[in-house]
């Protein structure tokens, strides 16, 4: 059993003493842990409006041009009409009524990735946030008011043994790694999406994107030196 701070409140001896010591720590801990997932899950939904707004948006280059296909269409309905009409005009109609098949360009297909491949990471964060929840929630329920102080402290111990080989900590501690992905992904198919349709514009936010991620990575990594 790895040791505890001390908590203010009454002296117990025995078991109600340790079973007291213990819920207190374990309130402690899980309320930051619940904490934690509160705010995570309140940006996940705020992020995952905003990456749909995009991606409705884009999803739309990788279909073809409805304007192309009626332009088409209106050929293809003129030249039944016609009967004697020049050979270069017809070498143009035929061209309309076969089109090339449609494949949506690179750049389109890197943005909308990016865009779902995020919006997909933010879910799941929100998802396991969820799960998390409930977890450290049935954790606290060892503390039942018709064992006694012994059997309580059993069932904590055992739990607080499960809770360490499925390695729970680091299943929450990931969910914001999730998050953090997601945002990466967002932020380069935003830069992409900008450079398809401005020079100018997308080179002040890849400036500033870049920074933000490398402010970013010191944050993260720092701490760990």
């Amino acid at each position: 059993m790895s040791s505890f701070q001390k908590l203010p409140g009454h002296l117990l001896s025995g078991w109600a003493g340790i079973e007291d010591h213990l819920i207190k720590y374990d309130i402690l801990k899980v309320n930051d842990y619940m904490n934690d997932m509160d705010t995570l899950l309140v940006f996940a939904g705020l992020f995952s409006s905003v990456l749909t707004a995009f991606a409705v948006q884009t999803y739309e280059m990788l279909q073809p041009d409805n304007m192309t296909t009626t332009n088409q269409l209106l050929a293809l309905g003129f030249s039944s009409q016609l009967i004697d009409i020049p050979q270069a005009f017809q070498a143009t109609l035929n061209s309309a009524r076969s089109p090339v098949p449609f494949s949506p360009p690179i750049t389109a297909r890197w943005i909308n990735g990016l865009f779902y491949v995020s919006l997909v990471l933010s879910l799941a964060a929100a998802l396991f946030g969820i799960i998390a929840k409930q977890w450290l929630r049935e954790y606290l329920q060892w503390n039942s008011p018709l064992s006694s102080p012994r059997e309580n402290v059993l069932v904590r111990q055992i739990r607080f043994e499960a809770f360490n080989t499925w390695n729970v900590v680091s299943t929450i501690s990931a969910i914001p790694a999730l998050l953090e992905l997601s945002v990466i992904l967002f932020l380069v198919g935003i830069v992409i999406l900008l450079w398809t349709l401005d020079n100018i514009v997308a080179s002040c936010v890849t400036f500033i994107v870049i920074v933000f991620l490398g402010v970013v990575s010191a944050f993260t990594i720092l701490p760990i030196l």
